[in-house]
């Protein structure tokens, strides 16, 4: 029992350290981030909120677009459920939340279109769910006319003026960054993205297909001029959840023949899924991106962490130019 108490501490303190650096902290000791009563609605919001080192009591996000931020956050904020969860599932989730905890103020996400998976969910629906709370205030930032209008909207609202022009500065310089290494030509790579994910219990390797028109083909791959090879690996029958294809066994992996595979996710899972297809099918070795070992695993980016944009996108651009 107490070197299961000793484990989970360890764990909780593991998951804090991640908060603070996620929070902008840099400095030791590391200073944690301030936490206000009030609800926050949106991942852009969220994201930004937590450089500025605030983070609310309450929450509604795509945590499973988090990954990385998803144990912190759960242990430094209640998180009430996705968006869609909150304002179709259970529209009444955040009013009760905030009744409950007599919490008075939602300051919420305004975006032209939140969720390329769920485009019917509208996070200013929200302010409509909350009207019977005490009190109530709403407040918005809004992110149609730029992350960095966006960053000095929410620095004021929280009262870091002097961090958010801090936070503005470092973005600045990393889009700078982005624009001054984009190709002068179009890559023309032939991508295949693969999501892995690997389930500790049971040991199995779960591989899906991100379909095209999705997150990577709008943020990655079209800017670089790239194409998402997976058109040739899917069927009519096929059915698309949250912008994926569940893969099974790459079955045609041989006709999408892509120049560049790239892991996002679990990318164990991913190289598993492709060293199984190889052995059972030798001449996959000649696909390009085997042959010519342009397989990387990258951080997926699905317009929730914008702050983190310049730096994911570089990453990609590194893996997709080196061929």
């Amino acid at each position: 029992m107490k070197k299961i108490r000793v484990l989970f501490i360890a764990a909780c303190l593991g998951c804090l350290a991640v908060l603070c650096t996620l929070s902008g902290a840099s400095a030791s000791p590391a200073k944690a981030p301030e936490r206000i009563k009030a609800v926050m609605v949106g991942d852009r919001l969220v994201d930004v909120s937590l450089k500025l080192g605030v983070v609310p009591e309450g929450m509604s996000v795509r945590l499973s677009m988090w990954d990385d931020k998803a144990p912190a956050l759960r242990l430094a904020t209640q998180v009430l459920g996705c968006p869609n969860y909150v304002t179709m599932k259970h529209p009444e989730a955040i009013g009760n939340f905030m009744k409950e905890r007599g919490i008075t103020r939602l300051i919420l996400e305004k975006s032209t279109k939140f969720c390329l998976y769920k485009q019917k969910v509208t996070l200013e629906k929200v302010a409509d769910l909350v009207k019977d709370v005490p009190n109530v205030t709403i407040e918005y930032v809004d992110f149609t006319k730029g992350v960095v209008p966006a960053i000095t909207q929410a620095a004021q609202l929280l009262h870091k003026e002097d961090k958010g022009r801090l936070v503005i500065a470092s973005y600045e310089k990393a889009m700078k960054k982005v624009e001054a290494a984009m190709p002068a030509k179009k890559l023309g790579r032939r991508v295949l993205v693969l999501n892995g994910n690997y389930s500790v219990a049971t040991g199995k390797t779960f591989i899906r297909i991100e379909a095209p028109g999705g997150y990577s083909d709008q943020y990655m791959l079209d800017p670089l001029g790239c194409v998402n090879a997976s058109k040739a690996m899917l069927t009519d029958t096929m059915k698309v959840s949250k912008g994926h294809v569940s893969a099974g066994r790459l079955k045609g992996l041989e006709k999408a023949n892509p120049d560049v595979i790239v892991a996002t996710g679990n990318g164990f899972a991913v190289q598993m899924a492709l060293h199984r297809a190889v052995k059972k099918n030798p001449a996959l070795a000649d696909i390009p991106a085997i042959k010519n070992g342009a397989i990387y695993t990258l951080p997926f980016y699905g317009d929730s962490s914008v702050l983190e944009y310049p730096q994911i996108f570089r990453q990609w651009l590194l893996a997709l130019e080196e061929q």
